[in-house]
């Protein structure tokens, strides 16, 4: 013996490393996504609580003249549709350049980007409805619902509800989360 002493830990058999990788990135995985549903939830609640009083709203006026409305199921999706789609927009930092304007401007940009988004989707919703028929038959649906007043009716609906969305998001952002709870709740 030399009197010197290794820092090294034993040796282990690959087996204990093996099943300890899998682990702990399952366990991060689990971890992000849970991190990903706390994120999604609010903006989730808000847009499918307010598709829900809007399909609500066209069922009750639509239902008198035998117009058939969109299923609770297509209210549930699109509300995660539009909810992720719009944190995606957030998480790649377009709006840096105007974060030091005042409230009404950030959330008025926002709103015409997001909207922007959104028109994306239903664009691609109704080419996804006539995916047999094929491109051209979905693109004349899609003119035709521009063509009527329901669709406009639900444009500015949506806008409007997007911009109360980015003007709570950035006020929550600009005071902070406290702040924030307190004067809007009260605690």
């Amino acid at each position: 013996m030399t009197g010197r002493t290794s820092l090294r830990p034993p040796p282990t058999t690959g087996r204990a490393d093996a099943s300890a990788a899998p682990r702990s990135r399952g366990g991060r995985l689990w971890k992000r996504l849970g991190r990903e549903a706390r994120r999604l939830l609010p903006a989730w609640l808000f847009f499918f609580l307010s598709f829900s009083l809007l399909r609500l709203t066209q069922t009750a006026v639509l239902l008198e003249h035998g117009v058939r409305t969109v299923p609770p199921s297509r209210v549930l999706a699109g509300s995660l549709i539009v909810a992720k789609a719009l944190m995606t927009v957030d998480a790649i930092k377009l709006f840096r350049r105007l974060e030091n304007r005042p409230v009404i401007i950030l959330s008025l940009c926002k709103t015409f980007v997001y909207m922007l988004v959104i028109f994306f989707f239903q664009y691609s919703e109704t080419l996804f409805e006539h995916r047999r028929e094929g491109f051209v038959a979905g693109s004349e649906d899609f003119a035709r619902q521009l063509a009527s007043l329901r669709f406009w009716i639900i444009q500015v609906w949506l806008v409007v509800l997007l911009f109360l969305f980015s003007a709570t998001r950035t006020l929550r952002a600009r005071l902070g989360r406290g702040r924030f709870r307190r004067l809007f709740v009260g605690r």
